[in-house]
């Protein structure tokens, strides 16, 4: 797959002494310093290494698998089932995780969720209410992950091959 010509590379000048690259659902964003040119050697270089590393882990075009509808009816289910009532929901964009929640039981999710399978949006939506009760990754949310959604760890490992947006 020759991602140069299906992925959208987005060059970036920032304060910083190195370049960097992520894959989000829109494509490849690059970070360079501000002293150096986009075009230059240095930089194509860098692109072109990173676009074999993120080979067949960038989606080419999002689209839409989850609705934020079935996501609400997602998280209504499962808030039932695991007795805990989030005081609210609330999608926004994120670049560094999927979701989160806060002590005040306020849960925020990732707008990429959108792009995942219906199972995978299930998994960060019963990991994040399962927050509600256990406050941290320990033991005891483990087991609650576990006692909820037994194939948790499974969900876990697809999910990180999906780039965070």
């Amino acid at each position: 797959m020759d991602m140069t010509k299906k992925t959208e590379v987005k060059i970036r000048k920032q304060n910083r002494r190195n370049l960097m690259m992520r894959a989000t659902v829109n494509g490849i964003e690059v970070y360079i310093p501000r002293w150096l040119k986009k075009d230059s050697p240095q930089v194509r270089q860098f692109i072109a290494e990173g676009l074999k590393k993120f080979e067949g882990r960038v989606p080419e075009t999002p689209e839409v698998q989850t609705t934020t509808r079935q996501i609400r009816a997602m998280i209504k289910a499962w808030a039932g089932r695991i007795g805990v009532q989030p005081k609210r929901i609330t999608f926004r964009v994120m670049y560094k995780k999927w979701g989160s929640c806060s002590s005040r039981e306020n849960v925020t999710l990732n707008t990429a969720l959108t792009w995942l399978p219906p199972h995978l949006a299930e998994y960060i939506v019963v990991h994040e209410l399962v927050h509600l009760r256990v406050f941290n990754h320990g033991p005891e949310f483990q087991a609650a992950m576990t006692q909820h959604l037994p194939d948790w760890r499974e969900r876990e490992k697809e999910l990180n091959t999906y780039p965070i947006a």
